[in-house]
């Protein structure tokens, strides 16, 4: 059950809320954040800019907008020899005024293409080559390990001339350079900053009487900011409108994850485009982006009908996912009021839509649920990370530094997100969706997480980063020169991070 206002509060801000329960969404003091499904007077909100798909096939130069070239394109695909993999370019200009951030949050989903199953939860064991003993390093690395990331002013001409400048860069494939033909990438740009900037718009101005806040009529469904005019307001000062729409959850859970299939129902129709979410996890160590051990961990996840599917191709383990109403599906056509309620399965539902919608809608469509709570920032900031000498295992290596985030976690379901900032020898200042790679020594005795790893140990109240400057990323064996380190040209110097909230 939920409870949907619209109208002045009663502290006198005209405003768009949605209570859980039987709390009475007029009264309810905004600092009771857990009791909100939905409040539009949060400044600090989150929202998704663009989920962007480039299919490796044909594996050709392609450019976009079509007829731009090198010196005029949005979106490049620079080919490589068929078998192979190709880069890909975006430049902040093919989002638009949508991307308000020159380093934006985000992700990369790998769909295998032969079952359109989800394998960004793979982590994977190689070995090394063996010296005179037949001694041999051990590698434990998460598919993304190779993807370069986004950066303010990438000058290299080797992935093309001129250079991307600022924007994303990354190869279309999963462990290695062989394989860009059997997966796409899904790039998902979360409108959140990836360095140290301040999330725009997010603390409330003084109010203006005579503001037009709320605009929900047959051609507009929008809201701004308290201390803003839906008229004139720029995107990021609305609190929502049709295509800025707040991110919300339609399922989240944390539950027990056998060995082969598990089915979970959504509980609404969903498309194999979904976002999904996931943590897999073991000891009951919450870990981000994957389990902290030296274990292998796969995890593959899909979508048909109203269920979601995980399959666990491992030991069992436990599992932290989140279903995000967010797809690569378009808008529809038809004539849906903008307001809409309706009864399911005994509970009455509040929709606001888009103008013109399709009956049913598809989530481009939907702007708020009243049966789906939007995702809330229960914390968020940037930390410094030292810089580290270069190590040589096994006599040394970084054990981790970290930090840690306080946070109220109380009536929420807490996730997190974060980006590792820093510094490329060769593209310059950027930042990286975190990735991971563990390292067994030759010795097959010391083991370590590699040079520009990074993990979020998360609870209720508490998120710790560690990263893991200065260790080598490979170890090599040189024949009549002995054991030789590959360290990362990509230095960290920070973590921008966001503790997220589901209310529960």
């Amino acid at each position: 059950m939920t409870k949907t206002f619209i109208g002045i509060d009663s502290v006198g801000v005209p405003c768009v809320k949605i209570t859980k329960g039987t709390i009475d969404p007029r009264t309810e003091p905004d600092a009771n954040k857990s009791s909100f499904f939905y409040n539009s007077k949060f400044a600090a909100d989150v929202k998704i800019t663009a989920i962007d798909t480039t299919p490796y096939s044909p594996n050709a130069d392609t450019y976009w907008p079509a007829g731009a070239g090198n010196s005029s394109y949005q979106k490049k695909k620079q080919a490589y020899p068929p078998g192979g993999f190709n880069y890909v370019m975006i430049r902040n200009s093919y989002f638009g005024e949508a991307l308000p951030y020159d380093l934006p949050l985000y992700d990369l989903k790998y769909k295998r293409l032969s079952d359109g199953r989800y394998v960004e939860n793979f982590r994977v064991f190689t070995q090394g080559g063996e010296d005179n003993a037949g001694r041999e390093a051990g590698y434990r690395t998460m598919i993304g390990w190779l993807n370069n990331g986004w950066w303010l002013n990438d000058q290299q001409t080797f992935y093309g001339n001129p250079p991307l400048g600022k924007g994303i860069r990354y190869y279309n494939s999963t462990f290695n350079a062989t394989d860009g033909a059997s997966y796409d990438i899904n790039l998902v740009v979360w409108r959140l900053p990836a360095n140290n900037v301040p999330l725009i718009y997010s603390v409330t101005p003084s109010l203006v009487p005579g503001l037009r806040t709320v605009e929900i009529t047959s051609e507009h469904c929008r809201v701004a900011k308290p201390g803003y005019d839906v008229r004139t307001a720029t995107p990021t000062q609305l609190a929502f409108d049709s295509s800025g729409r707040p991110l919300a959850v339609i399922k989240a859970g944390d539950i027990a994850l056998p060995s082969g299939i598990t089915e979970i129902e959504v509980g609404y129709p969903v498309d194999n485009s979904t976002i999904c979410d996931l943590l897999q996890y073991e000891n009951n160590v919450i870990s981000y982006p994957v389990s902290g051990y030296f274990t292998d961990t796969r995890c593959e996840y899909w979508f048909a009908g109203t269920k979601l599917y995980i399959n666990n191709l491992t030991a069992a383990c436990r599992v932290r996912y989140l279903v995000l109403s967010n797809n690569q599906l378009g808008p529809t056509t038809g004539s849906n009021d903008v307001f809409r309620q309706f009864s399911e399965g005994g509970l009455d539902v509040v929709q606001f839509l888009r103008p013109g919608a399709a009956d049913p809608p598809n989530f481009a469509d939907i702007v708020l649920d009243s049966r789906w709570p939007a995702i809330q920032i229960l914390a968020e900031g940037y930390q410094a990370v030292a810089s580290q000498p270069n190590y040589t295992p096994p006599a040394s290596y970084n054990p981790g530094q970290s930090f840690t985030v306080n946070f109220d976690g109380a009536g929420f379901f807490p996730f997190v997100k974060y980006m590792t900032v820093g510094n490329d020898s060769m593209a310059g200042s950027g930042a990286k969706a975190p990735s991971a790679r563990l390292i067994e020594n030759y010795n097959n005795s010391t083991r370590y997480n590699a040079g520009g790893s990074s993990f979020c140990i998360l609870t209720g109240n508490q998120a710790t980063f560690y990263t893991y400057n200065g260790n080598p990323v490979a170890e090599r064996w040189v024949s009549g020169d002995g054991w030789k380190f590959d360290y990362s040209s990509f230095n960290i110097t920070g973590i921008r991070y966001f503790i997220l909230g589901i209310p529960q």
